[in-house]
């Protein structure tokens, strides 16, 4: 199984919508998580859960190279722990949608802030898909996404 060097971090900064703790490992949140009444998104914006006990929210996280490689599969067995879910109900099936995240955060530079977004289409049928996506801030210096990003 392919292993992956770079995993979504939590920044934890409130002014960013970001309540996960600095370091935690984050990964797209699930029909059954919620924000816990810390923060409002616009219907297109999703989140992410850190993948501990508190599966706490956040808007965006940063990419990070992490010391031991992971699988999709210990991604998988991480988040299922953190639900308290099953191990036995992992297949190979939704193995791919954790190997998708971590294939679209591995492909991104370092210190690189992403977002996770709904894409929604009409034509030729109407289907919303989550896309995991570099995220832009425009509004801060270099030396403040240095700061935010990079610590």
């Amino acid at each position: 199984m392919k292993t992956y060097e770079k995993m979504l971090i939590a920044i934890q900064d409130e002014e960013f919508n970001c309540f996960a703790s600095k370091g935690s490992w984050l990964y797209i949140a699930n029909k059954k998580d919620t924000k816990k009444g810390l923060f409002r998104l616009r219907n297109s914006i999703h989140f992410f859960v850190s993948l501990d006990a508190q599966r706490m929210p956040s808007e965006f996280g940063v990419v990070k190279k992490i010391e031991v490689p992971i699988t999709a599969k210990e991604l998988a067995e991480l988040d299922y722990k953190s639900r308290k879910k099953d191990l036995s109900l992992l297949t190979e099936e939704l193995l791919k949608d954790y190997e998708w995240f971590l294939d679209k955060v591995n492909s991104q530079p370092k210190h690189t802030p992403m977002a996770v977004t709904w894409l929604e289409r009409i034509f030729p049928k109407k289907e919303k898909e989550l896309r995991v996506h570099k995220k832009f801030f425009s509004g801060l210096s270099k030396e403040e996404k240095k700061e935010l990003f990079e610590n």
